[in-house]
């Protein structure tokens, strides 16, 4: 057996580990989740919104939904209508909130396998930090996180083989899970920009737009409230206790109009920073645009500047690690400070159902939090200086550019 099939065959089997791992932890709070969900770290959004959300009356998500009163309807969930699709899928053949959580991991977890795969054939020496990841134990089964980063790392393989539209519909598809990857189309297109390719870039942008209309479009036609419910309730959503942001932990007098403002001001500012940076530093000939290292960055300022910051955030991350070549402490105490928050928040929650506040798991609540807003400031400019740890047969080469900005001719030996 080739050493890249030793490396797939261990790369598997630990995702499958830690996804068995996963659900064994969540598995816990089966019958007894308010009982067991602090104290056994069992917490999950599977079975709380089954019975919140209305996912229990089988209702399809979106079309009879609304938001009022600060209260989501009819089906809607907080979260855009292809994680609703997904979230609705298990009610339908399920009558209560454990039997939800059971079909819901199981169709969850092939994405996982998904990711680890791909990210084995873009870094193979490197791929375990995902499939090993602690976070994986923790967060995989704590929301529908796993779609997103499938979605997202799918779109970095279809780049690293040179298939653009692919890269953008598939990041449209992430945006149609969270919002996040969305974000990431603008640095695609400047990556065929610096290429000299006008026409890959506009067509970058509109497969996004199209695949983005085709997601939304029927909903938001049948019932635009309820397709806008998610956005009206994040919008209205108070950066409180349950945010774990930098914003309830340092400015709480912040009210959330002001940071409804402020946040996409700084949003809008970090990201112009990262691509206009990824612009300078691609100067020249030969240097392609860093696409990776400026989607890296601005996955850290939105998770930092974020009106919420929920703990599985992390698994956002993971492929990160893996795509950009940094130094293993950016990894390792990343995912220390996240560990201080997992255990820490949750442990303090119950010591205050306990009536007690101060002390032992809300200082490591407090250190997570902060811990995590201190390395992801930090590792905006790490990924930004960073190098891809691609394998050399899958890296994207882009084509030198003449004065003009043309595209010119690849060397004989490079065909």
């Amino acid at each position: 057996m080739s050493w890249t099939r030793r490396s797939a065959a261990l790369v598997l089997l630990a995702v499958s580990l830690m996804t068995i791992a996963g659900f064994l932890l969540k598995a816990q709070c089966i019958g007894a989740y308010n009982a067991n969900r602090d104290t056994h770290f069992c917490v999950n959004d599977f079975q709380v919104l089954y019975i919140n959300r209305g996912l229990v009356s089988r209702v399809f998500p979106y079309l009879h939904g609304h938001y009022a009163g600060g209260q989501l309807t009819g089906g809607t969930i907080e979260y855009p209508v292809l994680t609703g699709l997904f979230a609705w899928l298990p009610s339908l053949v399920v009558t209560n909130d454990g039997d939800y959580l059971r079909v819901t991991a199981l169709l969850l977890a092939p994405f996982s396998f998904l990711t680890a795969w791909l990210l084995h054939r873009l870094s193979p020496q490197r791929a375990l930090l995902y499939a090993a990841a602690p976070p994986l134990v923790w967060y995989s089964f704590h929301n529908w996180e796993l779609l997103v980063v499938a979605a997202t790392v799918a779109a970095f393989y279809a780049w690293s083989r040179g298939r653009f539209g692919w890269s953008a519909a598939l990041l449209a598809v992430g945006a149609g899970c969270k919002l996040w990857p969305g974000f990431f189309v603008l640095p695609l297109a400047l990556s065929r920009l610096r290429a000299g390719d006008r026409r890959g870039a506009a067509l970058v942008v509109g497969v996004a737009v199209w695949v983005t209309f085709l997601i939304n479009a029927p909903f938001a036609l049948y019932n635009r409230d309820g397709w806008f419910a998610p956005y009206a309730f994040q919008r209205d959503r108070a950066a409180d206790v349950t945010s774990n942001s930098v914003w309830f932990w340092g400015l709480p007098q912040l009210t959330t109009s002001t940071l409804n403002l402020l946040i996409p001001s700084l949003l809008l500012l970090s990201f112009v920073v990262a691509a206009g940076y990824g612009w300078y530093r691609s100067r020249g000939l030969s240097a392609g645009y860093p696409f990776l290292q400026v989607s890296g960055a601005m996955l850290c300022a939105f998770m930092l500047l974020n009106k919420a910051h929920s703990p599985q955030y992390t698994l956002w991350l993971l492929p990160f690690f893996v795509l950009l070549r940094v130094r293993w402490g950016w990894y390792v105490g990343y995912l220390v400070m996240d560990a201080l928050l997992f255990f820490g928040l949750f442990s303090w929650y119950h010591d205050l159902t306990e009536g007690q506040d101060f002390g032992i798991a809300k200082q490591a609540t407090v250190l997570g939090v902060w811990g995590r807003a201190a390395m992801l400031a930090l590792m905006f400019v790490v990924f930004l200086r960073a190098e891809t740890s691609l394998d050399e047969s899958t890296e994207v080469r882009p084509a030198p550019v003449a004065a003009d900005g043309s595209t010119l001719p690849e060397p004989a030996a490079a065909r």
